[in-house]
Order: structure tokens, then sequence, then C-alpha cells
């Protein structure tokens, strides 16, 4: 994994045609799960909005499934 910083300048990470930004693995874009973070009010000021993109084993790995109801309702 490499940080923003290193990879853009630190201006956040551009969008990928393919590939996971945790692994580096290669996934067709259809696949990919978009990791979309804004911080709170209160931490604007620290942090900035960033848009990444992974794959579904990292996405299962930060347990994003969670989140998913198409998930859950396959998982029954």
């Amino acid at each position: 994994m490499k940080s923003v910083e290193r990879t853009s300048d630190g201006t956040g990470d551009a969008p990928r045609s393919q590939g996971c930004y945790r692994c580096d693995r290669n996934v067709a874009p259809s696949r990919l799960f978009r990791v979309d973070i804004e911080p709170p009010e209160v931490l604007e000021g620290d942090y900035r909005h960033s848009v990444r993109y992974c794959c579904p084993d990292c996405a299962a790995a930060m347990n994003l499934s969670e989140f998913s109801d198409r998930v859950k309702k396959s998982a029954r």
C-alpha cells in the first residue's frame, strides 16, 4: 500500500481504471468498492475528503460487508 502523499502529491488518490489501493491487485473496475470518506465538520481542518477504490477481499478485511444489505440478504 502506498501513501496518498507519495502517490499523488498529497492531493488524494486519482480514480483508477483497475486495482486496489490496499493490495495493488488488478481488479475489474466493476468489482471495485468505492470507499468515500468525509471527515466530520469538527475535523475538516485536519483531514480532507478522500475517495479510494478497493477489491472485495480488502473490503471484507475492513468489514465493509457489514454495511451492505444485499450482502447480508444473500448470506442467509
